[in-house]
């Protein structure tokens, strides 16, 4: 059985630190907001040969527009045709990030672990997000057939379909996942052991 005291003072932590971070404010959003954005644009400007794709700011710090277009598809007049929609950076990429960030710090761990943690973890959580936004984009290139940039048949369609529904389209599983990331960068089994009532 885990000591009382340390899983209290662990969630205390957790919790306090968390919701300081995620408080709804506009300085959050717009700094994770402009990261995003440049990150995104860096990892998937050039996108599936002739595709392209940009990470625009809008009005709100934290939504941002992405257009998702074909090189191949340019109208007379120099412009293309793209596929337009909104992501919250917020809810995509700046929640998660903070959930990890806040399981970290409030660890029973020493201080040096902790930064060690936080350094591969954090890595491991903008993966899992460039992951993510990135099986949204092949999801939009499915479902936006003129923009010829994807054409999955059978298996692999339906594998993109479940990896959207449960992985891109969800805000509930990414949580889970950064849970994950947590217990395997910050924890050894001779913490485990130490945590338990002898």
């Amino acid at each position: 059985m885990l000591k009382s005291k340390t899983l209290l003072l662990f969630l205390l932590k957790a919790s306090l630190i968390y919701g300081i971070l995620a408080l709804p404010w506009s300085v959050y959003d717009e700094g994770y907001g402009n990261f995003y954005r440049k990150y995104a644009t860096s990892v998937f400007g050039q996108f599936r040969g002739t595709g392209f794709v940009l990470f625009d700011k809008t009005k709100e710090p934290a939504i941002t527009h992405v257009n998702l277009g074909n090189k191949k598809l340019q109208l007379p007049n120099g412009s293309y045709d793209t596929k337009a929609i909104d992501i919250n950076t917020r809810i995509h990429g700046y929640l998660p990030t903070v959930l990890l960030i806040a399981l970290v710090l409030a660890s029973p761990v020493p201080w040096r672990r902790k930064f060690i943690a936080l350094g591969v973890g954090l890595v491991l959580t903008m993966a899992l997000i460039t992951f993510k936004q990135w099986i949204a984009l092949l999801w939009l290139c499915d479902k936006t057939a003129w923009l010829d940039l994807t054409h999955y048949t059978g298996l692999s369609k339906k594998l993109l379909a479940f990896t959207n529904t449960f992985i891109s389209a969800s805000s509930f599983t990414i949580p889970y996942f950064v849970v994950g990331i947590w217990l395997l960068v910050t924890f050894r089994l001779d913490d485990l052991k130490s945590l338990r009532e002898k």
